[in-house]
């Protein structure tokens, strides 16, 4: 599933703050590269995932998951303004230490320097964030429960006696 898609699921679990959701593959399995590659199941197979429940889903609502927006502003910040800034505040320092040296050219030298430092910094903190963050429930769409008859076999795999029995 491409990270910047919003996709619809049922919630077949919940486990505290985070739930078990159940997703037919839809618009974001058609364009991830995953799918394409064969690695899921991108012809109306099911998979399931754990998101964060700050929404208050509850087991059979169909909800729209999606990156919390803190993570998409930190992800932003990271992969396109710190790296611009860090290009064009280099040139400008290099500009300055490059009349004071006499040395022309410092200053292409010190943007990019400072782009590529900027860059490694960015690549590891973007690899970290990736790790820590996780998919959350953005919207509850509708307040239904499972039917008495499921059409798939899978989706007993994830409920428990509990919630099949009673």
């Amino acid at each position: 599933m491409k990270p910047t898609v919003t996709e619809n699921g049922t919630v077949i679990r919940l486990d505290r703050d985070n739930a078990a959701i159940m997703l037919e593959s839809g618009r974001a399995c058609k364009g991830c590269g995953a799918a394409k590659m064969g690695l899921c199941k991108p012809n109306g197979g099911i998979s399931v995932l754990n998101a964060k429940n700050l929404a208050g889903a509850r087991i059979g609502d169909t909800v729209k998951i999606g990156i919390d927006n803190k993570v998409k502003v930190k992800g932003y910040l990271l992969s396109f303004i710190i790296p611009l800034f860090s290009l064009l505040g280099g040139a400008l320092g290099g500009y300055f230490i490059g009349q004071e040296i006499l040395l022309s050219g410092f200053d292409v030298i010190a943007g990019f320097t400072a782009l590529i430092l900027a860059s490694v910094y960015s690549f590891k903190r973007l690899k970290a964030l990736d790790r820590s963050s996780s998919l959350v429930i953005t919207n509850i769409i509708s307040d239904s429960v499972f039917s008495a008859e499921m059409q798939l076999d899978e989706k007993y795999r994830y409920l428990s006696e509990a919630e099949l029995y009673g």
